[in-house]
């Protein structure tokens, strides 16, 4: 059996070098002295396709780069082996600070990242195509944090461009409404509760009341996957309701395991798993995920030792 897609791209405007740094206190009148410290190449889409090489998939990272560390964040993806090709333009790759304490009480600091000009776009635009060329199927994968000057109109407006026959879209990210949502029509979308809250406007007070939206949302989009944190994973589409429930586990980070359960779920699709087993999959490498240190990523033996530890059931 032939795999769904014939290439998936991972798209990032705005990556990012995660640094974890463990610390034995917080002082403020002190230096705080690191007992340890871990650096990764970082940002959504950047963490997907990691995650993707790690299970054995195939993947490219397209996007763009602060050229003047690029250096160090392309190593790092070496390290990973990660196929990649970046536009660079002026400026730093932003840093993602986490600093842990004993007690694993967590402080994340995201840094904004550099701007990105409408040349660099264009050029990003014509390396998307070209990766594109002579495919009958491609997945674009679009993620992640935008840079401070593209707006929410602008990255649609790009997404939409990218349109063609045979090319279907994943998209997440928390700046899109439920309207854009559905005028991009994503093949996934895959937030988690704050963002599809934000997304539809909306507290969603109940269990009841996130699926009667995310029910909603597969008219315009194939495949829901709503991250639960420490209750789960949701998962919709036009016929079928799963609450995806894994074992409770040690929590180490959860970093990136939102990024692990998208990629996991690209996995399952890929190896011809049906939809709902593929959700199921993702929720077990999300659960294998936080169990990690920082933003490492699992690997595929680490997610099938969870798979027995996640029950599933169908809902209304």
């Amino acid at each position: 059996m032939g795999k769904l897609f014939d290439r998936i791209i991972t798209i990032s405007l705005n990556p990012a070098l995660d640094v974890t740094l463990w610390i034995p206190s917080m002082d403020f009148n002190e230096p705080n002295k690191t007992t340890g410290e871990k650096l990764y190449a970082g940002g959504k889409a950047i963490n997907i396709a990691r995650v993707l090489s790690s299970l054995g998939e195939d993947a490219i990272s397209l996007g763009v780069v602060g050229e003047d560390n690029s250096r160090m964040f392309t190593a790092l993806l070496d390290q990973d082996h990660v196929h990649y090709d970046f536009i660079p333009v002026p400026g730093s790759i932003r840093e993602n600070l986490t600093l842990v304490i004993p007690d694993r009480r967590v402080l994340k600091i995201n840094r904004s990242g550099c701007a990105v000009s409408r040349e660099a776009m264009d050029a990003l635009k014509k390396r998307i195509l070209t990766e594109m060329e002579g495919c009958e199927s491609v997945l674009l994968v679009f993620a992640g944090s935008m840079p401070p000057n593209i707006t929410p109109e602008a990255y649609k407006a790009f997404i939409l461009s990218l349109k063609r026959p045979g090319a279907r879209i994943a998209v997440d990210t928390s700046i899109f409404r439920a309207e854009d949502i559905e005028e991009i029509s994503p093949f996934i979308i895959k937030p988690n509760l704050p963002e599809f809250r934000q997304m539809c406007g909306s507290s969603l007070p109940t269990e009841q009341s996130i699926i009667k939206s995310a029910q909603r949302m597969t008219g315009s989009v194939t495949h829901v996957l709503v991250s639960l944190g420490g209750k789960g994973l949701l998962y919709v589409n036009d016929s079928h309701t799963v609450r995806i429930m894994p074992d409770p586990v040690e929590v180490r980070s959860t970093i990136g395991a939102g990024d692990t359960t998208l990629a996991a779920f690209i996995y399952g699709l890929q190896q011809g798993m049906e939809a709902a087993e593929a959700a199921v999959f993702g929720a077990a490498a999300g659960t294998a995920s936080v169990m990690l240190d920082g933003t490492e990523v699992v690997t595929l033996e680490q997610v099938k030792e969870r798979l027995s530890a996640v029950t599933s059931k169908t809902v209304r």
